[in-house]
């Protein structure tokens, strides 16, 4: 496997645990959310740790499949 292979599969890897994480984030986040609905205030969701953690998961996975861009981009030419 070439250098490149590699790395992409690396980046790939990455990109795919970390998308998965965040997914996980989320559905944390869905539930803090419905919590606050039924306590009858929708808006304290976004003052909980779980959106929060929501948030910087999504940052996460974009810098990780940007990462991935990055990688994808370097290929070396034939």
């Amino acid at each position: 496997m070439s250098d490149w292979s590699h790395n992409v599969a690396a980046a790939t890897s990455a990109a795919e645990d970390t998308q998965a994480a965040e997914v996980r984030a989320e559905q944390r986040f869905d539930e803090a959310h419905a919590r606050a609905q039924a306590a009858g205030n929708v808006a304290q969701a976004r003052d909980t740790t779980e959106f929060r953690d929501w948030l910087a998961a999504r940052e996460a996975t974009d810098a990780a499949w940007g990462q991935w861009a990055l990688v994808m981009d370097s290929k070396p030419h034939a």
